[in-house]
């Protein structure tokens, strides 16, 4: 994607484009910056759900709306990403603050005994990311076989929780 494409899918002018943004690769962070604060807003409104699954389902749900209802802008930034190494080393530090935005919840769901004990948050952060970042990327690069992202993560998401769940009594 070029300047000239995004300037004209916006509407814009091409010198209003370089008013707000000196390059392409600046509006891409830009918007990866704006994906964090969607993260943490999500996050933050999902804090007093009981119970951990339900609050990590909600979480991703949210996550996945949000990406259903940007889905064109999405796949043009995911895919971007890949060209650019600037850009690439950004996602990884994205990637890396959004499990610093989950390790608290999966701290607080071991400690609530709703996750085993003797795993570690980070990789239980790290695991449902992955999760999340293989079901986008399968939504966006075959939609034809994908059409229900939240489905497809729910799936891989119930295998993983009969993993690191811990089963409650009578259920």
């Amino acid at each position: 994607m070029t300047v000239d494409e995004i300037t004209q899918a916006c509407g814009i002018a091409k010198g209003t484009f370089y008013n707000y943004f000196p390059s392409k690769d600046t509006i891409l962070l830009h918007l990866g910056n704006y994906q964090m604060e969607v993260v943490h807003q999500v996050i933050s409104r999902m804090s007093n759900l009981p119970g951990m699954k339900e609050r990590l389902l909600a979480i991703f749900k949210e996550l996945f709306v949000y990406l259903e209802d940007n889905r064109d802008l999405a796949k043009v930034v995911y895919f971007e990403l890949f060209r650019s190494q600037m850009l690439m080393e950004q996602e990884g530090k994205q990637v890396k603050a959004f499990q610093a935005a989950l390790l608290p919840i999966m701290k607080e769901g071991i400690a609530l005994k709703e996750l085993k004990g003797h795993m570690d948050p980070e990789s239980l952060s790290s695991l449902l990311i992955s999760i999340y970042f293989q079901t986008v990327m399968n939504w966006l690069s075959f939609p034809d076989q994908v059409q229900n992202p939240v489905s497809m993560f729910l799936d891989q998401f119930e295998m993983v929780w009969e993993g690191i769940g811990v089963s409650k009594k009578g259920g």
